[in-house]
């Protein structure tokens, strides 16, 4: 069935039910040291739900910018809440809250290239596909509601 949510596998349910809750409460606590190297809380309204998310991501510096890469896009979502123009986020990155705006660049045009290249500088091993969404976060933007 088109646009379907495909099955997640289990895995994914560990982590979504477990591990994030977990990741969560740290990074938003004083302990948050321990990932914000390479972790932060991205928090955004859904799309469809109206509801506020907050989804742990790794993430990588893009000049003032921060990248972001959806692994295993066939089997996440997330990403699908941003589009080209960018939407109000609220970050919570190295322990401080800071509002933003996130926008999901096109797969092949030079700003989708770029900030892949920004990701791949901090993580050389770990890169998804190349074709995979990308979300660029530039913070300092109007708060999100």
């Amino acid at each position: 069935m088109p646009g379907a949510v495909p099955d997640r596998p289990t895995g994914n349910r560990f982590r979504a039910r477990l591990v994030d809750p977990v990741v969560r409460a740290l990074l938003r606590s004083p302990a948050h040291r321990l990932l914000s190297g390479s972790v932060l809380l991205l928090e955004y309204i859904g799309r469809r739900s109206g509801q506020r998310r907050a989804l742990p991501v790794m993430y990588a510096p893009a000049g003032e910018d921060l990248v972001v890469m959806a692994g295993h896009p066939g089997t996440k979502t997330w990403w699908r809440n941003f589009g080209p123009d960018p939407r109000g986020v609220q970050v919570t990155v190295r322990g401080e809250q800071r509002n933003g705006a996130a926008r999901r660049p096109d797969i092949g045009t030079d700003d989708h290239e770029q900030a892949v290249r920004a990701y791949r500088r901090r993580y050389p091993r770990g890169v998804p596909d190349p074709a995979a969404p990308v979300v660029v976060l530039a913070l300092g933007h109007p708060p999100l509601h």
